[in-house]
């Protein structure tokens, strides 16, 4: 179960990115895949799994707001061939505030806080289900983004900050976890921003956004700089 939470964690590290495009939907998706085997006199197989998509609304420069859905398993198959599955889901929002790197076109800093509904259950066999559980669970992370056109991003994430409950059925207590992640838990995604009534065309290239922001500031101080008058003719030269 440890190993299918800390899989489900590094997806949601992954799933955020954008070319920073106002008025657009922001469609994310992560797929991880982890087989492990052991040898020796015994033989076991261990198949850790997990997928997380979301979507979002960028309704201005910076600010995104959406939800997104996880759903993963860990199962453990021994050397008779029995196999033991934990299966976790989480269902929650996101809000997220990125903003342009100084004044480059391409890349952009974003931070992502996330709070959601998490559950799981054991299954055996197929047994009835045991171990069934519930809670919520809330994360804080930064990253870096890298426009590379049409929409797409890739970003960068180094970890953050998380904090779970859990409880149990028939267990009277829940059970907490608090994990500080900065610089232990590296990950890597891709996302797609479709555009959304915005002026600009649905394609845009990196910095499309900035050259646009560049262009509006010139028109508007094309329309404050006075316009020169008319020069009148003068009719005895018309005559």
């Amino acid at each position: 179960m440890k190993k299918l939470i800390l899989a489900l964690l590094a997806s949601g590290t992954l799933a955020t990115a954008n070319a920073q495009e106002p008025r657009s939907i922001l469609t994310y998706g992560n797929l991880d895949f982890n087989q492990e085997r052991a040898g020796g006199q015994t033989t076991s197989k261990n198949t850790v799994w997990s997928a997380t998509p979301g979507v979002g609304y960028q309704f201005n420069h910076n600010w995104t707001v959406g939800g997104f859905i996880g759903w993963g398993q860990d199962a453990q198959k021994d050397n008779t061939g029995a196999t033991t599955t934990d299966n976790m889901y989480r269902a929650g929002a996101f809000a997220r505030y990125s903003q342009y790197i100084r004044k480059s076109e391409i890349f952009f800093w974003f931070a992502q806080y996330e709070f959601a509904y998490q559950g799981g259950y054991t299954t055996n066999e197929g047994n009835p289900a045991t171990n069934k559980n519930n809670g919520v669970y809330t994360r804080l992370f930064p990253a870096l983004g890298v426009n590379v056109g049409r929409g797409i991003a890739l970003n960068f994430a180094v970890g953050g900050v998380e904090y779970g409950t859990l409880k149990y059925d028939g267990d009277a207590y829940s059970y907490n976890t608090l994990n500080l992640s900065f610089g232990e838990q590296w990950s890597f995604g891709i996302s797609k921003n479709f555009n959304c009534g915005h002026k600009m065309h649905a394609h845009h290239e990196p910095g499309d956004e900035v050259h646009r922001r560049k262009i509006d500031k010139m028109e508007d101080e094309d329309d404050d700089a006075p316009k020169p008058k008319r020069k009148q003719r003068n009719r005895d030269e018309d005559e």
